[in-house]
Formats: structure tokens, sequence, C-alpha cells
């Protein structure tokens, strides 16, 4: 089967992929800044940072696929954003060019067009608009994938996920999950859609209740499943975002902080 290399592979999207895509008979190459705590038949580390482009290059080589889940997944200050996010995109698109793999999935986020209104629902995957330096990140990604795949003749997909965790945690998850199962069904389209270029698509499942167009994510093969609906009933009574009217909702509220690591404020 195929080789997939996966940056950031220890983060909580590499844990759920992982086990899907040896499943399914594909030799992984994990890729991360510390080693992996084990390792099962089928998988190799490379240690490695993100903006270290030689180390890269060389962990790339003979992949069929870089999935790119490096970086920081949250807000930071600035000097942090433009280090790990934007320039490690730039060594791992360069690095993947280098290697010769001519197929990139990018982790793109909802945070890349945050300010765009949820009413009417979103149609296609409209221009960027982020609504944090985080945001701006995942803009720059996709900026850079296009770049990539017009030099140079890349297959590249830039998925702007929603929320990717194992069960829906948030009355937002009804509209915004994004299950294991259909994780990897993005990567697997990535793996094998005839379409070259680059593809902007919303990394959502099949949610009644989303407000995001599966229309782009169809034209790569990319069929989300799941619905978050199933989860209804238990989510119902939790406390919706201050404001729905935006895709991004509360991190577009002038009050939340910019530049600032959301994971040491009291918010």
């Amino acid at each position: 089967m195929s080789r997939i290399a996966i940056t950031g592979s220890s983060g909580a999207i590499g844990g759920f992929l992982r086990p899907r895509l040896r499943a399914a008979g594909h030799r992984l190459v994990l890729v991360d800044s510390a080693e992996p705590d084990e390792l099962a038949p089928g998988e190799e580390a490379v240690t490695a940072d993100i903006r270290e482009l030689d180390a890269l290059a060389a962990a790339f080589a003979g992949a069929d696929l870089v999935v790119h889940l490096a970086g920081h997944a949250q807000e930071r200050e600035w000097p942090d954003i433009l280090a790990v996010n934007i320039d490690g995109t730039r060594a791992v698109c360069e690095a993947a060019r280098r290697a010769g793999v001519t197929r990139l999935l990018l982790a793109s986020s909802v945070h890349a067009a945050g300010f765009l209104p949820t009413h009417p629902a979103v149609v296609g995957a409209p221009a960027p608009r982020p609504d944090t330096y985080y945001g701006v990140s995942k803009a720059a990604l996709e900026a850079l994938g296009s770049l990539y795949a017009d030099r140079f003749g890349m297959t590249v997909i830039s998925a702007r996920i929603m929320h990717a965790t194992t069960e829906p945690q948030a009355a937002y998850d009804l509209g915004g999950w994004l299950s294991p199962d259909d994780a990897t069904r993005l990567v697997l389209a990535a793996l094998t859609t005839p379409n070259a270029g680059h593809h902007v698509v919303w990394g959502v499942s099949r949610n009644t209740r989303r407000v995001v167009d599966l229309g782009p994510g169809a034209a790569i093969g990319f069929e989300p499943v799941d619905d978050a609906e199933h989860w209804a009933d238990t989510l119902g009574g939790l406390p919706t975002p201050a404001t729905a009217d935006r895709l991004g909702g509360d991190f577009t509220l002038a009050s939340h902080p910019l530049g600032e690591d959301w994971r040491q404020l009291d918010l």
C-alpha cells in the first residue's frame, strides 16, 4: 500500500489517524519533535523540528502523501505563530517538493475563515477571513499550498478543520464535528484524488446542522459519513457561543484576546 508521512503525529488528530491508516494497510512515517511512546508494526519515527528542512526532506523521501498536522494548535504571540505555523508550513511544503512528494494534505482551520457569516450557510470555500493570529497562520498555509500546487504541479488539499474529536463535546459540535473515521476518509481522499492543483475543503462530518458546504470535499472524493446529531439530546442543553453569526463564534468578538495563549487565560 502507500507510504504516508505525518507531521505532528503525536497530537490528537494523529492519534485518530494512525490506527485507522495502519488498518487500511498503509505504512506511516511519524515526524514529530519528540519521540513517540511506542511504535506499532508498519510505523517508523523521525524526530525533527518542522523548520528543519533537510531532516524533513529525508523523512519524506519515498512518501506518497505528506499529512501536515504540526504546529501551534491555538493562539500564540505573533513571533511564535510566525516561526512555527508559517515558517514551519513553508519548510514542510519545500521539503516535500525536494523529496519528490507530489501530494500534500495541509491542516488548515475554520479560524482561517472565522469571520465568514453563517447565515445563509457558506457555499463553496470562500477566501480566508481569519479571526486570530492563529487563523492568519492557516490562511498563510492555504496560500503556501496554492503556491506549491501551481508552481510545481503538486496536488495540495488545505482542509479547514472545524472540531476533530472522538465524540462531539459541545453544542458547537452539532454542526462542526469531524469524526475520527471521517478524518481518515479525508486523508484517503487526498491520497487518491485524480484532481491536481490546490483545493480548499471543509474538514467536517456530514452533520445535520453543519453550516458549511460539503461540495468542495466531494470534488476531491471526500465523502464524510458521520453525523453529530446522534449526540443532540446530550449536547442540546449546553451553552451556545455568544455569537453564532460567524464561523469563528466567540473568537471573532472584540473582547477575545488577540495574540495571547488561550490556555493561560481565564475565559
